[in-house]
């Protein structure tokens, strides 16, 4: 889409945080680099019977749940956030999880506490040890119990009222995924087993109250199921149909820059977060997609997509459905070692599949009635769903990530051999009881997909 004047605006507040000294010395954050040791930060007093602050123009929530190997992330990321600190204007509230004992990423830096530590992030200079004062921690939690980014949430909004809210889940994503193994999921905690379920997402959201920008610091969130969960509780929502790297979001880039101009809009702000996301993996020379959407458009995604997909059944050209599912690019759903060409990922982009589709149909009655459906869904995500999308470099299929136009679906993999019933069967609940698929029927239409071989 093309970006307004406004959003043009509000980037060049990223030029100056990007060139700031320091502010992206990529040669030493190759793999998420893990901050000093540290003694632990001075934990405060007050445990949330204070009366709330001033009202600002925005909180910033950000839900880490560090008690996995995302540890030495989590405390990276904290103190990128101290670059810029809260402000008069701004808010930036942390919930902060570690544990002992995980597979991988444990670490004894930074006082090697343990629980989850609630913060105001107070701005320093020492980018090595986190200073921001705690004001509650719990050496028992759950963060895998959405009922616990509840009371985060809930804790946050009556601690440090705003005008706006943002809450960012921070950690691994797999899409509307639900798996029965224990090894993913969204805000995975590797102590209790217990991880964030998809309709869960929403939950915290109905439970907590509306915010005005949910984003995923997390892989492979911004698809159709999720912002269906969601798309009643908040206004702009900020993920990534690809997996995001180790380093997780710039956020001395964007927060500087929310910073500098607390009053711009909210879709403005939102795009910001995706423009500051390129900058930053373009100097790092990582392959990213991020994107923003407009929630209260997520309905009629949902509804354009049934229309299309009804009539591509009608219609049947098997050889163009064929094309489509072997072409859409496709997202890292499986990882590289199991699926080298991404032939196994059954996540793909909707604008793309549903153009290669259109693209390579035989003659047929309504062969032009199909098509235009195909544009009527692609214009209205790249005019009313999709705030602002950013793709760089290629991922490993040869794909250029700019393809992707910013929301992703369940599509079947490309390869047959995987059968229907073999990839459902790690789903913990069936995929029918996904708000998306009571909208939409799109189940139906991927076990139509399944059969056109």
């Amino acid at each position: 889409m093309k970006k307004s004047l406004a959003i043009l605006a509000v980037f060049g507040l990223l030029a100056p945080v990007f060139a700031a000294d320091n502010a992206l010395n990529l040669d030493s954050r190759t793999a998420r680099t893990a901050p000093a040791a540290s003694a632990p930060a001075q934990v405060a007093a007050a445990r949330g019977g204070d009366a709330p602050a001033a009202i600002k123009e925005w909180t910033v929530m950000v839900f880490i749940n560090g008690k996995n190997d995302l540890e030495l992330a989590g405390l990276y990321n904290v103190n990128m956030m101290e670059k810029v600190g809260s402000t008069k204007d701004l808010n930036i509230v942390v919930e902060q999880g570690r544990m002992k004992g995980q597979a991988g990423g444990d670490t004894d830096l930074d006082g090697d506490w343990t629980g989850a530590r609630r913060m105001l992030v107070k701005k320093d200079k020492n980018e090595n040890k986190i200073t921001s004062t705690v004001l509650q921690e719990d050496k028992v939690v759950d963060m895998g119990d959405y009922k616990r980014a509840v009371d985060f949430v809930k804790w946050s909004k009556q601690r440090f009222p705003a005008k706006r809210y943002m809450l960012i889940i921070w950690n691994h994503g797999t899409g509307w995924m639900d798996p029965r193994m224990e090894s993913k999921g969204i805000s995975f905690d590797d102590e209790t087993g217990n991880y964030i379920r998809t309709a869960q997402i929403g939950k915290i959201l109905n439970e907590a109250g509306k915010v005005d920008i949910l984003a995923f610091d997390a892989c492979l969130m911004n698809m159709a199921e999720v912002a269906y969960e969601v798309k009643d509780q908040a206004q702009v929502i900020v993920g990534s149909e690809e997996t995001v790297p180790g380093l997780g979001y710039p956020y001395d880039l964007f927060l500087g820059a929310i910073a500098k101009k607390p009053a711009m809009g909210t879709e403005e702000t939102g795009a910001l977060m995706v423009e500051a996301f390129k900058m930053f993996y373009e100097k790092a020379n990582k392959n990213v997609q991020l994107s923003a959407m407009r929630a209260n458009k997520v309905a009629g995604l949902g509804t354009k997509m049934a229309e299309f997909a009804t009539l591509a059944k009608e219609i049947n050209d098997v050889d163009a459905l064929k094309a489509a599912r072997n072409g859409v690019i496709r997202y890292d759903a499986v990882g590289a070692g199991s699926d080298p060409a991404m032939t196994i990922s059954f996540y793909g982009d909707i604008w793309q599949y549903s153009k290669l589709v259109a693209d390579n149909l035989k003659p047929h009655a309504k062969a032009a009635d199909l098509k235009a459906k195909a544009v009527s869904l692609q214009e209205y995500i790249d005019k009313d769903l999709v705030i602002y999308n950013k793709g760089v470099g290629k991922n490993r299929a040869n794909h250029q990530m700019a393809e992707s136009h910013g929301v992703s679906v369940y599509l079947p993999p490309a390869e047959t051999r995987v059968p229907q019933e073999k990839l459902e069967g790690i789903f913990e609940a069936p995929y029918t009881d996904f708000a998306f698929d009571k909208a939409t029927k799109w189940h139906d239409f991927v076990t139509f997909l399944y059969g056109a071989k």
